[in-house]
């Protein structure tokens, strides 16, 4: 028994369609009226009726919204709204995954890649390309990426970047930069590095440069050669010319530096980041609200105090230094050259090829990107005292006669009357200077510095050892012989050019 309806779903149906097709439908259904016999034309007539009148109630209807066109035009706006709001939602959540992921994206490059070192000097860190085959012909490390580089080094790679990092200005500074007098006049600037980084510049010195092997007239910083193997080939000879190159650490700037490193077989990126760690820019210091700043005022260069300047320099002129020599033998001179000083010798039967001489090494050093320092270039001949980096090479290796007597008359003061009061050149501890010169007049001629050690001994016997005041720490780098004066403390023995001219 079907359900029985309610007088609303009655009118309803009514309204569906008309009062007399609901009645047919309702005799069919009761059975007063036969269904599926052929149909009069009562019940057709009904039936067309029932349709128009569904098809008149669409009609009427669309017509109501028609005819209201501002409720039309509401709904569509809130239609759009709905589906705007919908779209935008769901911009914004994928707007904020693709920031959650980037993030975390930047995360872990930050943590295994260094990308940015600053204005100018940051080109070339994404390209990690490395020359394997070269770097293992000299026995170098290889570095498959920033981070191995921070790990051989045994630091933290935030550490690392902000060690290299090029700063135009910056509240801080990583050296300590002073000025000591030069025996010549004038002054020479220092920039030691401060402890982190000098570290690392000693790792790179001890893992990197000091493989690479030098040229046989190069003689300064390289173990068993010092002032004496540079200048004993000039000895007794009838001509001496010294030539100095000026500026010459500031000469060689971070872009040869980078260069240097990239010829090795280290990729750009690791060259640029050991460039940074081994160059500095000179700053001026500006104090503003209390506050100091430091502004880069020129080009990254090589400091002057630094423990890795030297070795570079030697490597970067090792290409002038192959092209000097091959000069020199032509012309029949000697050539050597200690740091920024270039010494030739040759006899008084070789005197008209002095001129030809000097007119080709000016060539080769610009076009090597060096200057010639114009009020440094000496010639010496017989009868004038031949000095070379301040040895005495007339007729036996010798300290300058003028300075041992000053020497042996400060001594005598000291003997005399103790300590106090008594200079020995420029030194801020006499006892320190004074030992210092005596090694090296022991260097140059071992005799004469047994004598002095042995005066040494007496006047300590007699008055005591002066006491050192404790150094404060940017004292204590000051008090560190700048590098053009010092030998390193180790370097790899016995090493040939081999192959390494080839890289230039």
């Amino acid at each position: 028994m079907s359900e029985k309806l309610s007088k609303q779903q009655i009118y309803d149906r009514i309204k569906a369609t008309s009062k007399d097709s609901y009645i047919l439908e309702e005799m069919q259904r009761l059975g007063f009226w036969q269904s599926g016999a052929e149909p009069s034309l009562s019940e057709i007539l009904i039936q067309q009726e029932t349709t128009i009148q569904k098809e008149l109630n669409a009609l009427l209807a669309q017509d109501k919204k028609f005819q209201n066109k501002e409720a039309m035009l509401v709904e569509m706006r809130k239609a759009r709204m709905k589906a705007a709001k919908e779209r935008r939602v769901e911009t914004l959540q994928k707007r904020e995954q693709l920031k959650i992921e980037k993030a975390q994206k930047w995360k872990l490059t930050q943590e295994k890649e260094i990308i940015y070192l600053g204005d100018q000097v940051s080109k070339g860190l994404n390209i990690q390309e490395t020359n394997a085959a070269l770097l293992d012909n000299y026995n170098l490390p290889v570095f498959e990426d920033v981070l191995a580089l921070a790990q051989s080094m045994q630091i933290d790679l935030k550490a690392l970047q902000y060690l290299a990092y090029h700063r135009s200005v910056s509240k801080i500074h990583h050296y300590h930069t002073f000025e000591v007098s030069k025996k010549s006049g004038g002054k020479r600037k220092i920039s030691t590095p401060k402890p982190k980084l000098k570290e690392l510049q000693n790792w790179i010195l001890e893992n990197i440069l000091h493989k690479i092997p030098h040229t046989d007239e190069a003689h300064g910083f390289i173990k068993k050669r010092s002032i004496v193997t540079n200048a004993k080939p000039h000895l007794e000879k009838d001509i001496v010319i010294n030539i100095d190159l000026k500026d010459f650490f500031p000469t060689i700037t971070h872009k040869r530096v980078k260069g240097l490193f990239h010829k090795m077989g280290y990729s750009e990126q690791i060259a640029t980041i050991l460039s940074l760690l081994c160059t500095y820019s000179e700053v001026d210091e500006i104090d503003l609200d209390g506050v100091t700043y430091y502004v880069q005022s020129g080009e990254r260069k090589l400091p002057q105090g630094a423990p890795t300047s030297p070795a570079i320099s030697n490597m970067i002129v090792y290409k002038m230094d192959k092209k000097i020599s091959g000069l020199a033998k032509k012309l029949n001179f000697t050539y050597t050259r200690y740091a920024d000083d270039m010494t030739f010798s040759t006899s008084n039967e070789n005197a008209l090829n002095v001129s030809r001489l000097l007119y080709f090494i000016k060539k080769i050093i610009t076009s090597e990107g060096f200057i010639i320092h114009p009020d440094k270039i000496h010639i010496m001949r017989n009868g004038m005292q031949k000095k070379v980096t301040g040895v005495v090479v007339n007729k036996k290796l010798n300290v300058d006669r003028l300075q041992l007597r000053k020497f042996r008359a400060v001594l005598h003061n000291i003997n005399q009357n103790g300590w106090k009061d008594q200079q020995w050149g420029k030194a801020i501890h006499l006892i320190n200077a004074v030992e210092g010169y005596i090694n090296y007049v022991a260097m140059v001629n071992p005799e004469k510095g047994a004598q002095f050690k042995k005066s040494l001994v007496a006047i300590i016997s007699k008055h005591g050892k002066p006491e050192i005041e404790k150094p404060t720490p940017i004292e204590k780098e000051k008090l560190i012989v700048p590098p053009v004066l010092e030998e390193p403390k180790t370097i790899v023995e016995d090493q040939k050019p081999g192959n390494w001219w080839n890289i230039f």
